[in-house]
């Protein structure tokens, strides 16, 4: 389970990940393993025109990723874990969540996570705030945004270390709903 905890990420990583997220929109097609060749990379990614000095050290990044929670090194080739997946999905909502235009239908996640699970529920709970839905009840949480995709793959990543029910959905209206669009502005 990705923690919402500040975590330094180092250039070269972010560089990477970032270069993903705009390469692909499909991280949350979670059947496919997702790596790359760091040389192949850098030249794609022209790292070294916007980053002459970035070169050696994406390599020397990719030789050293022992460490590193976002990628992991396999026999040359760099791959992207869960933990990657989820920063990238996170980054892709937060996107969403900041410039997203309404399409009329409100996405909703309920939850009923037992008392002896509070931990996962209070990640769930942070998570969704960070992702600014709004809370309706202690276990309702609702967004105008269309990020259903995204948060569909976040809770299959999650729903390992998850005990309890969650579901997620979309709703066509809400009866008296002006104090949730004044909420989000719409």
């Amino acid at each position: 389970m990705e923690k919402t905890k500040k975590i330094k990420v180092n250039f070269p990583t972010k560089a990477v990940l970032d270069y993903l997220k705009e390469k692909s929109r499909d991280f949350s097609d979670l059947g496919f393993d997702i790596f790359f060749d760091p040389n192949k990379l850098i030249r794609e990614a022209g790292f070294r025109v916007r980053y002459p000095s970035i070169t050696s050290m994406i390599c020397r990044w990719a030789d050293n990723l022992d460490k590193n929670t976002s990628f992991k090194n396999l026999n040359g080739k760099i791959y992207l874990t869960e933990t990657g997946r989820i920063k990238i999905i996170r980054s892709v909502i937060k996107e969403k969540s900041r410039c997203g235009k309404w399409d009329g239908k409100w996405r909703a996640i309920c939850f009923d996570i037992p008392e002896l699970n509070k931990k996962e529920r209070r990640f769930l709970r942070t998570e969704l705030k960070w992702m600014r839905f709004k809370e309706l009840q202690h276990s309702v949480w609702i967004t105008p945004f269309n990020i259903e995709k995204e948060l569909l793959a976040l809770l299959k990543l999650w729903k390992i270390d998850f005990k309890g029910d969650i579901r997620f959905l979309k709703i066509e209206e809400i009866m008296d709903d002006r104090d949730i669009k004044k909420y989000f502005k719409l």
